[in-house]
């Protein structure tokens, strides 16, 4: 024997513990594996009674919206909140209404723009043409006729349903023309300025 101290050369590499989430033998396992399921009945009862009751309230607005069970006929107009009321109306401008759904240009009558508009003097009548239009159909109900008189046209180049609109029996657009809101429509757009 030699001396010499022996070099001892460890080519093993060493092994880490492995962390419990990677083991199979972990304790955490075993302890899921001996408990016993959660009871979630509970939360099933909650969840199906939840969605029972949300479902008979879509269904009982969906019923009142569709079927008016009170009365014989349309109601007045609100414009206060057209939402709420069972006949929705929105005036737009002096001369275009949305009413039910439909975009509607009154097809007699040419009103100052409120968008777009060229001058001043357009810029400050537009607003008041629509006021106008809006005061005059307040709680109204509405005759509409489709289709332009003149030209017999039922839609213009924007997609709007051209139709002459009155109430209780007087045209509106005539109405409008004698307020000065408005004057008769030449089959073109003129300047107000």
């Amino acid at each position: 024997m030699s001396d010499r101290p022996r070099l001892v050369v460890d080519n093993q590499v060493k092994k880490k513990r492995p962390s419990p989430w990677q083991s199979n033998a972990s304790p955490w396992i075993d302890k899921l594996q001996r408990e016993p399921p959660r009871p979630r009945w509970r939360q099933r009862v909650k969840f199906t009674f939840a969605s029972l009751v949300m479902g008979a309230t879509v269904l009982a607005g969906v019923f009142a919206l569709r079927f008016d069970m009170g009365s014989g006929g349309e109601q007045p107009l609100s414009l206060v909140n057209p939402f709420v009321a069972k006949t929705a109306l929105y005036v737009v401008d002096g001369d275009t209404i949305h009413y039910n759904g439909e975009k509607i240009r009154i097809a007699n009558i040419d009103t100052p723009e409120i968008s777009g508009a060229k001058c001043d003097t357009e810029l400050k009548r537009g607003p008041d043409a629509k006021a106008a239009l809006k005061h005059l159909l307040e709680g109204e109900r509405l005759e509409v006729r489709r289709g332009d008189p003149t030209t017999g046209r039922t839609i213009d180049k924007y997609g709007r349903t051209l139709a002459l609109v009155s109430i209780r029996g007087r045209d509106v657009g005539t109405i409008l023309i004698q307020q000065r809101h408005a004057r008769p429509w030449v089959g073109r757009r003129m300047p107000w300025c």
